[in-house]
């Protein structure tokens, strides 16, 4: 009764703050017993499982796992020392991709199956600093138009001394038989760009910042590259959309906004050729002649462009630019997906409730009249909140899957439910106001893509791997 009393007492306060109704959902919250620090997790449609990575042991130990989540988990100690910052699943394999201990950018693989149900291994390609990727961040894989797996990402240039740099980056053909890669500059030179895939375009997105501070963004920057063969060009264009206005701060113009605020920034490819942008935004005011700080008004912020009139070389339209009014601000953000069935865009982040209070979330905006429904749901998995989520999927059944880790043992931690939730008892619910403004016109650069490659991937070997078998318990439903 005490436990009840407060969460009401708790949410009733929220309510009262933020202008928001206070209701119940439903939900399924899992866990095991193996270490899930820092867990990511994708979806396995051809064997409809998930697939799930660990920085086991504090970031010692690299993990595998696959499960249905209701059931039995096979975990897999697949190799140790490398930092890995993303992976995907297309047909039976998993590519990840990382640094090593030697600030390498690589690129590695498995066959599925065989490293679960066999005797198979990881193989790895660690040399990509040789061509300027220290570290490969991020990637999306695809069959390209002649059915070869095509891997688009992204890396970053690092040399001691001077500012980094991020690199495009390709590879195709069959990881059994050989692959090749090549490399571009990219024009992004600020924290955390990232990129998603559309029916005929990979697009790099990045924020850009004024000279003040590299947190105060003045805006969002894509540079679209084609899908089947990425750097066929010397140059490629990047399109710069001000997410800010200027305001008078006493004598002087100041930027009335901080958009992109800090390193948030996702993206997701939506329906063809149209891609959507997550970040998180501030207001500013001033504080002196020249002068000015992140005020109180914060906003998650949706916004959708359109790539299709780069296919008659005209320039992409911003589509929507939808401000979600927050209670107070954004600690991450840490995935975006879109559900075409329901129409609805997924945000798993992590934000402050009341002062002091951060609780993770899991949004969901309702896009079906073609734009954000106001107010917006957010979801909050309250059974057991001892717990960090860090990565979120879909199944492509209108279900999200969000994995993370106790804050205590570390335990692997799964929450499930229905995109939309229905009434129950696992989690609790608010709804934020919606505003819609005004898209923003683009700037058009074109700038030096300074290709080169292509060049061998020459995947090694790891060594055997060591498995262990466990069940999901479920936690609460």
């Amino acid at each position: 009764m005490k436990r009840v009393l407060l969460q009401t007492v708790f949410f009733a306060c929220f309510g009262l703050l933020c202008g928001m109704a206070y209701g119940q959902g439903t939900g399924a919250l899992y866990m095991n017993n193996f270490d899930g620090w820092q867990s990511m997790i994708r979806y396995h449609k051809r064997a409809s499982n998930y697939i799930t990575y660990s920085w086991a042991l504090m970031g010692t130990q690299n993990h595998f796992a696959i499960t249905d989540i209701m059931g039995v988990i096979i975990d897999a100690n697949v190799t140790e020392g490398y930092f890995v910052n993303d992976f995907e699943v297309i047909d039976g394999y998993v590519f990840f991709c990382g640094q090593n201990a030697s600030m390498s950018g690589f690129l590695g693989w498995f066959d599925i199956d065989k490293l679960f149900y066999g005797t198979g291994r990881v193989h790895i390609d660690e040399t990509l600093s040789l061509h300027g990727i220290e570290s490969l961040d991020n990637i999306e894989v695809y069959l390209d138009r002649l059915e070869r797996i095509h891997i688009a990402g992204l890396g970053q240039h690092i040399v001691s001394g001077l500012p980094t740099t991020y690199k495009a980056f390709e590879a195709v053909g069959d990881p059994a038989v050989g692959m090749q890669y090549r490399v571009a500059d990219l024009s992004a030179n600020e924290l955390n760009p990232t990129l998603t895939v559309t029916e005929d375009y990979v697009v790099y997105v990045s924020r850009t910042t004024n000279a003040a501070s590299s947190y105060y963004g003045v805006g969002v920057v894509l540079e679209p590259f084609p899908k089947n063969d990425m750097f066929a060009m010397a140059t490629h264009p990047s399109f710069l959309f001000q997410t800010i206005a200027l305001m008078h701060c006493n004598e002087n113009m100041v930027p009335d906004a901080c958009d992109p605020f800090g390193i948030h920034l996702k993206a997701v490819a939506k329906t063809e050729n149209t891609i959507a942008v997550c970040n998180y935004r501030t207001g500013s005011m001033c504080t002196g002649s020249d002068v000015y700080q992140a005020d109180t008004v914060y906003n998650l912020v949706i916004r959708e462009f359109d790539l299709s009139p780069l296919l008659v070389s005209n320039p992409i339209q911003m589509m929507s630019d939808s401000r979600i009014s927050l209670p107070f601000g954004v600690s991450d953000i840490r995935e975006l997906k879109y559900d075409p069935l329901t129409k609805q865009y997924v945000v798993l982040f992590h934000h402050e409730v009341l002062s002091g209070t951060w609780r993770d979330a899991i949004l969901t905006a309702d896009y079906s009249p073609g734009y954000a429904l106001s107010p917006v749901r957010v979801d909050y998995q309250s059974a057991f909140p001892n717990w960090r989520g860090w990565s979120l999927c879909l199944n492509g059944s209108s279900r999200y899957t969000v994995t993370g880790w106790d804050n205590t043992y570390y335990n692997y931690h799964f929450w499930q439910d229905d995109i939309p939730s229905v009434s129950g008892v696992c989690n609790d619910i608010n709804w934020y106001v919606v505003a819609s403004k005004s898209p923003e016109i683009d700037k058009k650069n074109v700038e030096m893509s300074n290709v080169v490659g292509w060049y061998n991937l020459n995947f090694v070997p790891n060594r055997e791997v060591e498995l262990y078998f466990s069940n999901n318990s479920l936690i609460c439903n």
